[in-house]
């Protein structure tokens, strides 16, 4: 991923981390909405959406959270 330092790859990990879980809480205490469809259907949009997001977000957003961080000269 190419981050600018150990340190700073560690701090953005962490940042990353609290961003997600306050992000996360809300929508798993609302909840979704019921739609009734087969479960073949369920499970490919599910891992569609949570397992490309859950694979790609965190890199991406690492990545922009380490730039911020070099931007700024944190841990440069």
């Amino acid at each position: 991923m190419r981050l600018n330092t150990p340190e700073s790859a560690i701090l953005s990990a962490v940042i990353f981390n609290a961003l997600i879980i306050v992000a996360l809480v809300p929508l798993a205490l609302r909840g979704v909405k019921f739609r009734a469809i087969g479960a073949a259907a369920l499970l490919k949009r599910n891992l569609l959406i949570y397992g490309l997001g859950g694979i790609i977000a965190p890199f991406a957003g690492i990545k922009l959270i380490d730039m911020g961080l070099s931007l700024f000269h944190i841990f440069s």
